[in-house]
């Protein structure tokens, strides 16, 4: 098996996608929760553009997890995606 790399950007943007909606909030509504635009927010769930750690500090102070938390949470998903593959 060949071991690919994990892409943070998708998966960040994958599990931001997952857990906005679990708190139910809009994209609009979580963008201004972490004082930036709804289009670059959209972009970042897409996993097109990156983050500051201001904003992934932001981020996880909303889904109310620590940092550490959210990169585990990316990580653990995107390898077992990589194990679908």
């Amino acid at each position: 098996m060949k071991f690919k790399e994990i892409s943070y950007k998708s998966g960040l943007g994958r599990y931001l996608r997952e857990a906005r909606k679990e708190v139910g909030l809009s994209q609009e509504e979580f963008a201004a929760k972490i004082e930036i635009n709804r289009t670059y927010y959209g972009n970042l769930e897409r996993g097109e553009n990156s983050v500051s750690i201001d904003k992934l500090q932001k981020i996880s102070r909303v889904l109310d997890i620590p940092l550490s938390e959210l990169f585990r949470q990316v990580e653990k998903q995107e390898i077992s995606l990589l194990f679908i593959d």
